[in-house]
């Protein structure tokens, strides 16, 4: 279970009792590129998965490695920032092989990991700041990919995003005003049941 800020350092804000240095530190390898971070158990395990991977009898609490070859390395990096602060900075623009992705598809990507991961708390702090990087109005094509990464991979019984969504997607320019490439998007979106 997600704790509340217990201590601060230096301008840093803990979300753990005491200062949580003093537990088993993991390797966590990230991406199909193998991207390694470590992070302390004791901050892993506020997450009721990696709780589970940290102390129970599997391989990994026996190598200290967690294998993530399909998450992200810079969600999995925000991730491990926000269970040591209680917060994450906000993502940028961001290169990789497949071109650029802009800080509402990581935040997309974010919200999407914290459900995995069973980060309930994370996944409200990513809805309240998706609003400031997803204008439906002014980038449509966007928002709309973001809501279909979310739509894909958060289960129906996610109410909370969806009720976000609802309210972000009254925004979006009428589809008779739409331009053919945000139409597109769009209908694809809406045919796949996303609306």
């Amino acid at each position: 279970m997600e704790k509340k800020a217990a201590w601060e350092y230096q301008g840093v804000t803990s979300t753990i009792n005491g200062d949580g240095f003093d537990s088993q530190i993991f390797s966590i390898i990230t991406g199909p590129e193998g991207k390694v971070y470590t992070a302390h158990a004791t901050y892993l395990s506020q997450s009721p998965v990696f709780e589970k991977i940290c102390h129970g009898q599997f391989h990994e609490s026996l190598t200290f490695q967690i294998k993530l070859p399909e998450d992200d390395p810079e969600v999995i990096r925000a991730l491990i920032q926000y269970l040591y602060t209680g917060n994450f900075h906000d993502f940028g623009t961001i290169k990789s092989g497949r071109g650029s992705k802009g800080a509402g598809s990581q935040l997309a990507r974010l919200y999407v990991t914290a459900e995995k991961y069973q980060l309930q708390v994370l996944k409200e702090l990513v809805l309240s700041k998706f609003g400031s990087v997803s204008d439906p109005e002014e980038r449509p094509i966007d928002f709309l990919c973001m809501a279909e990464t979310m739509y894909e991979n958060t289960p129906d019984t996610d109410t909370t995003w969806r009720t976000f969504f609802r309210s972000f997607a009254a925004r979006l320019p009428k589809p008779n005003r739409m331009s053919k490439s945000v139409r597109e998007v769009f209908d694809n979106f809406v045919s796949s049941g996303g609306a």
